[in-house]
């Protein structure tokens, strides 16, 4: 049996602390919180708050967006990789907002998405890259999985042209990730552009 922490000194825990202020139930039940205890500290006006299901935030204030990231890995599952547009924003590209967070998980036993979680089960894991510290697919996957939040072939090229002209990725790595994802509209912009950067 672990030894009960005051719920109070929770937040200040080192597995809470470099988890952001966010922790899962049983992470927190682990610790020695019961989980009555953990229900009434979610009610308003707090002093925690629920963030996604069996997910809490440890304090009464909203999620920063980096807690969001966060809590969206702890949901998933321990496999969990940010991609799409919330992994691109980590990586620091700007030519795709990231309004939600898409994360790719291997296992078909993963939770559904909820609220602003949207869980893409895969049957081709990626790498595990740590992006700010936080679990990511690698740039050219994260890239290929933010192709369909883009209406037109005019912001494909966007993408494709910032990543690849800021050096964050190489062409090749992209054109081989848009074959694996069978995504040949992406391969015909890249062929496209490299041709209009020879001439």
């Amino acid at each position: 049996m672990p030894t009960p922490i005051p719920p109070q000194l929770l937040a200040t825990d080192p597995l809470v602390l470099a988890q952001d202020g966010v922790a899962t139930v049983h992470q927190l039940m682990d610790l020695g919180c019961a989980s009555s205890v953990i229900t009434a500290h979610c009610r308003p006006p707090g002093p925690w708050r629920r963030l996604l299901p069996r997910v809490i935030a440890l304090q009464a204030t909203a999620p920063t967006p980096r807690q969001r990231l966060r809590g969206a890995l702890l949901y998933a599952g321990p496999d969990a990789l940010l991609t799409g547009p919330a992994a691109l924003a980590l990586y620091g590209v700007t030519s795709v907002p990231a309004p939600e967070v898409d994360v790719l998980v291997t296992h078909r036993a993963g939770p559904r998405g909820h609220s602003y979680v949207h869980v893409r089960p895969t049957i081709r894991p990626a790498r595990r890259a740590a992006v700010t510290g936080l679990a990511c697919a690698p740039l050219p996957r994260a890239v290929m999985d933010a192709i369909p939040y883009l209406d037109t072939e005019n912001a494909v090229t966007t993408l494709l042209t910032e990543v690849t002209e800021r050096g964050l990725c190489r062409r090749d790595d992209l054109m081989a990730e848009a074959r694996d994802a069978q995504l040949p509209c992406v391969q015909k912009v890249m062929v496209m552009t490299r041709s209009a950067g020879e001439h």
